[in-house]
């Protein structure tokens, strides 16, 4: 059974916290983390790591390191520092039990962009560590009209679709990295019980075709490895693309953007290799209908607005049009943390462990083993880089945290 401590934000500066049926009036919360602290992370995840020569600051990474149990505890404390809610806190800390969560609801960028997965009890450890475990997750609320998820049933075998797209345009970003590191990843750990196949070419068309081929296994896994957009005020939906007439197979409902701002966005490709922009809402209306469990959103994350995070936008939309759940890269990932971590979450998928849980193994992993490949500095020197990313990868679920693959 879960015991979840729910953490609601009716606003990005009030907060409710509730647990066992009972809550907090609206709280103030007020964010801990200036636009400079989010910037040193920023640097730290994405640019330092593929720094060279006279650019590599390895004093300046370990003092970003150094950093994240203090920002992990500012955050604790925001949320916390009320009376009544440290006291659920406590109440749901002392519970004892398994299946542990804390969940995260806003329907605003900026609290759901947040690293709550660095929460850390000033007088303990990060929430992560605890154990019984307790796992951090995000859910999109406050948009109205939510579908409830569908049940996902464990199956002997998973049918993973990975889509790489890369329209011109977009940015550089190598289409082999990530998805030869997840493929090693399957053949190490989950062979013979995760087949993966590619989207050629990456249109929602073609999306569609696949989705809708009775005479292939369905999709249970879609990863995207591509770039991500947030529309804060409505410009790009004239542009946002829908479906060619000969493909609406009705599992798009046209003209259903109403609400146009704060939309997140994919870049899919159209016929002619451009940008295709796909709304989320759009995307999770087709993937509900057809079931897909569990969607992972690989992308760059260089390309944001006013500090938001597009790839967030984009999986709190998806869990709002009912996807089960949706594992989303906060920053731009190492092939070296990509292999690592979905190595570690396939393998424990494979065992029949739940999404959730088999996600926090594999930040664990991560957190447990920080080594990231070799480095050279100077002529003739060469390091192994440890990067503390364990907390990189986000988790947006509704329902319950359910297995995809029966036990071995």
């Amino acid at each position: 059974m879960t015991t979840e401590l729910n953490i609601n934000f009716a606003s990005p500066d009030k907060v409710i916290v509730s647990f066992d049926n009972r809550g907090t009036e609206a709280i103030t919360f007020k964010n801990p983390l200036t636009d400079e602290d989010r910037e040193q992370i920023r640097w730290y995840l994405e640019k330092y790591p593929v720094l060279y020569a006279a650019d590599i600051d390895d004093d300046a990474a370990l003092k970003v390191a150094n950093k994240l149990p203090e920002w992990g505890e500012k955050l604790f404390d925001a949320l916390f520092k009320d009376d009544a809610a440290k006291r659920f806190f406590i109440y749901f800390q002392d519970s004892g039990k398994k299946n542990r969560l804390i969940t995260i609801s806003s329907a605003h960028p900026e609290i759901l962009s947040l690293p709550w997965e660095l929460l850390k009890d000033p007088k303990g450890t990060y929430v992560l560590h605890e154990q019984p475990r307790i796992s951090v997750r995000r859910n999109l609320s406050g948009a109205g009209g939510g579908r409830e998820p569908f049940k996902v049933r464990a199956k002997k075998r998973l049918n993973l679709l990975f889509v790489v797209s890369r329209p011109k345009g977009a940015g550089f970003l190598d289409p082999r990295s990530d998805p030869q590191a997840v493929l090693d990843a399957l053949e190490t750990h989950a062979q013979f019980r995760v087949d993966a196949e590619f989207l050629r070419p990456a249109t929602i068309d073609k999306l569609i075709e696949r989705l809708e081929d009775d005479s292939k296994p369905p999709i249970d896994i879609l990863h995207f490895d591509g770039h991500g957009v947030f529309d804060a005020d409505g410009q790009y939906n004239e542009n946002a693309k829908t479906p060619s007439p000969s493909q609406d197979t009705g599992l798009t409902k046209k003209n259903d953007d109403t609400k146009t701002a704060n939309m997140g966005y994919l870049l899919f490709e159209d016929k002619d290799g451009a940008k295709a922009l796909i709304s989320a809402e759009k995307l999770g209306n087709m993937l509900h209908r057809k079931q897909v469990g569990l969607i992972v959103l690989s992308a760059c994350q260089s390309a944001k607005i006013a500090g938001d995070d597009p790839m967030g936008s984009v999986a709190a939309r998806l869990t709002h049009a009912g996807i089960p759940a949706v594992i989303a890269m906060t920053h731009s990932v190492l092939v070296d943390t990509t292999r690592a971590l979905f190595g570690s979450f396939y393998k424990h998928l494979a065992q029949g462990k739940a999404m959730g849980e088999s996600l926090d193994n594999a930040r664990r992993d991560l957190w447990l083993h920080p080594e990231r490949g070799e480095r050279r500095r100077g002529m003739n020197t060469w390091i192994t880089m440890k990067l503390q990313d364990w907390f990189l990868p986000a988790l947006y679920q509704c329902g319950k945290d359910t297995a995809m693959l029966k036990p071995l």
